[in-house]
């Protein structure tokens, strides 16, 4: 039982820290700037120096309203997400601060390699005979630009950011299929494939190595499965299933598991915070990974 009320008194304690050591700042900060027009104006290198030290002394109360924030999203964390995901399961593990093996986010192709590579909220665990490994994921590449001077400038930009999930069900396909909602994805030596329903085709392209396949997987069900997740999420979701394996990547730049210290915390806030832990067993039912299409 998730008790609400004590959760919410927490957070009103460290949210009302966190605005007081963020006002002072805010008020530090305002002083540097007058310091620092004041310098502009009469020339005197004390109001260089004054405006230093305000500037450094914010700093300190901005670092103290980010620790409240932090212990506010560590302490949510470890008490309301565990206790959502206990409702549900009774084998998974939680790890805020874990990630994906990057091995799993490449293996369905469905981006480059990227070159930066971060994540967190790591939630593995079973439900029906299903194992599954669910992140939030952010992939960045490299980018070299060069300016008319003839200086060159390396950024990373971010080209995924969002929810990946991985199932293993007990069947071995030898067969690959892929559902793509963007026509970027990597789909080398697949075929293209469409279904029947003209709708489907057109919100999603469809790669397969073998139509009998794509046939056997992709039924009237399954299309109305894969349209409802689509129509949940925006940006734009992506699936393949690989051996024994459904990848589900959803790049709709959001940052799954996090709850605002500013937001207060209610039956209402909770159930829709709870949206996303509730999909992990939604599409395991949904495609009914655990039914006998997806057993041995």
């Amino acid at each position: 039982m998730i008790d609400i009320v004590s959760l919410e008194n927490e957070r009103k304690t460290l949210y009302e820290k966190y605005k007081k050591e963020n006002t002072k700042g805010y008020i530090f900060i305002a002083i540097a700037v007058l310091m620092f027009i004041l310098l502009y104006a009469l020339e005197l290198a004390i109001f260089l120096i004054a405006g230093i030290v305000f500037v450094v002394v914010a700093s300190i109360f901005f670092a103290k309203a980010g620790k409240e924030r932090q212990t506010f999203r560590n302490k949510f964390k470890s008490t309301l997400v565990n206790k959502l995901l206990a409702e549900r399961f009774t084998d998974f593990t939680y790890n805020p601060s874990g990630q994906l093996d990057i091995n799993k986010v490449n293996a369905p192709a469905f981006f480059k390699k990227p070159d930066r590579y971060s994540g967190e909220d790591l939630i593995t665990g079973s439900y029906k005979g299903v194992k599954f490994e669910v992140a939030d994921c952010t992939l960045k590449e490299r980018v070299v630009r060069t300016d008319s001077k003839g200086n060159t400038y390396v950024t990373y930009e971010t080209y995924f950011q969002g929810r990946y999930y991985v199932y293993t069900y007990e069947k071995q396909f030898k067969d690959t299929l892929k559902i793509v909602e963007s026509r970027w994805s990597l789909s080398h030596g697949l075929k293209k494939f469409e279904t029947e329903s003209i709708d489907f085709n057109k919100k999603f392209k469809i790669f397969t190595s073998d139509e009998k396949h794509g046939f056997y997987l992709i039924t009237p069900y399954m299309i109305e499965k894969l349209m409802e997740l689509e129509k949940m999420h925006k940006g734009t979701i992506y699936y393949a299933f690989i051996g024994n394996k459904l990848y589900i990547a959803i790049n709709d730049n959001s940052n799954s598991l996090e709850f605002p210290i500013g937001r207060e915390i209610n039956e209402a806030s909770v159930k829709k915070f709870d949206g996303d832990i509730e999909l992990i067993a939604a599409i395991i039912n949904e495609f009914r990974l655990d039914g006998q299409k997806f057993k041995n």
